[in-house]
């Protein structure tokens, strides 16, 4: 990783430029944070469309926590099956709706807004399958607790941007360098720069507003001079 200042200088300057080009953004819920966990757990290695139709497929079949939990594993992953890899999530599923029945007495993770930012992460890592990303997810677009969450689009970029090395743990690294006003709104400005821009293949650095700030261009001109 660069400096712990430079870095976070070089943060500050690709956060302003992504604002610049998309937009400032305004935090706003996207749900209650047991709904979102579900969700995001629906979208773990698949793409938003089919998350989308499995999440709702499964609120169709399954309008209540409870009538979801009691049914038979094999009939919520059939409902799932569109998201990918439905056996797995199935079971994370209805694991994490009954441990939290068990601990809290209802399907409920409001609790979790009373915690601090590092206490409600840890909270949600005891459930199997919830990794930091998903833990992150829940935290900041549901309870307004800045963390930011490291998908595969900011993984790539940070990683091309000489900000965070391939061993490094990206969450820890970028939630060190990020100030909390500004994880919610790079967060999403960093997803949107990679769909758009910054792609795994064929990567537009020409048309990139933060291109002088990356030595990835370098990078590519140097091996194509070689070959």
């Amino acid at each position: 990783m660069l400096g712990a200042v430079n870095a976070r200088e070089k943060i500050m300057q690709i956060a302003r430029r992504l604002e610049k080009h998309f937009g400032r953004l305004r935090w706003r819920s996207h749900g209650d944070p047991l709904d979102l966990l579900i969700l995001t757990i629906l979208s773990q290695n698949t793409n938003d469309q089919n998350r989308d139709r499995a999440y709702e497929s499964l609120k169709k079949q399954f309008p209540t926590y409870e009538s979801l939990v009691r049914a038979p594993t094999e009939r919520v992953a059939e409902a799932i099956k569109v998201g990918g890899l439905h056996q797995q999530k199935a079971k994370r599923i209805q694991e994490v709706l009954k441990r939290i029945k068990a601990e809290r007495g209802d399907y409920d993770l409001s609790y979790l807004k009373d915690l601090k930012t590092d206490e409600a992460v840890q909270e949600l890592l005891r459930f199997d399958g919830v990794g930091k990303k998903t833990a992150g997810v829940v935290l900041t677009f549901s309870l307004n607790k800045p963390y930011f969450p490291v998908d595969t689009h900011i993984s790539r970029i940070t990683q091309r941007l000489g900000l965070v090395k391939p061993k490094e743990d990206a969450h820890d690294v970028m939630n060190a360098l990020v100030p909390d006003r500004l994880k919610y709104q790079l967060h999403l400005h960093l997803i949107w720069h990679g769909r758009q821009t910054c792609k795994a293949r064929k990567p537009l650095c020409g048309q990139c507003v933060i291109a002088d700030l990356c030595p990835y261009p370098n990078q590519i001109n140097k091996i194509k001079k070689i070959k």
